[in-house]
């Protein structure tokens, strides 16, 4: 392996399904949506917690959230990228995520995502240029394209 590769068992894992791995996570959760998430090395554990809208006492996090940040995190990072490649500084760098749990197609729950990008220092059309073109960079929207309801917006606008 490289140097700087990941040299855990999970790599390893991930590696036979034919990923290049350059870095693999583990999170160990028990009790489901009102258990702990735990992270070998020193992330602090998570309690979770259904929401107060869904029965739940909310004083957890909950995965919505969860998957609200990291797609948010990661979808940033794509713009930056993106912005970096063509020349231009986007700052700061901020998404607002929007994770929604409901009911889908014949009554199975599902999830949409919005993620809303505020890009206001930059031309309209180089804006979008970004937009698009982090859509096609990032591994979340590669990896939910054709599996839920994604929509990217410039923020303050009500078009995706």
């Amino acid at each position: 392996m490289r140097r700087g590769r990941p040299t855990r068992p999970e790599a390893a894992a991930m590696a036979r399904c034919g990923l290049d791995v350059l870095y693999a996570a583990t999170v160990e959760v028990t009790g489901g949506r009102d258990g702990q998430a735990a992270a070998p090395g020193g992330m602090p554990r998570l309690t979770l917690d259904h929401p107060a809208e869904l029965g739940g006492r909310g004083a957890g996090t909950n995965p919505e959230q969860l998957l609200a940040a990291a797609f948010g995190a990661s979808f940033g990072s794509a713009l930056d990228l993106e912005a970096r490649q063509i020349g231009c500084a986007v700052d700061p760098l901020r998404v607002t995520a929007i994770v929604a749990f409901g009911h889908g197609d014949e009554g199975c729950f599902a999830i949409a995502v919005e993620l809303h990008c505020h890009l206001a220092t930059l031309p309209r059309e180089t804006a979008e240029r970004l937009l698009r073109a982090a859509r096609a960079a990032c591994p979340y929207c590669r990896m939910v394209r054709g599996n839920l309801d994604l929509v990217i917006m410039l923020a303050g606008t009500d078009a995706p």
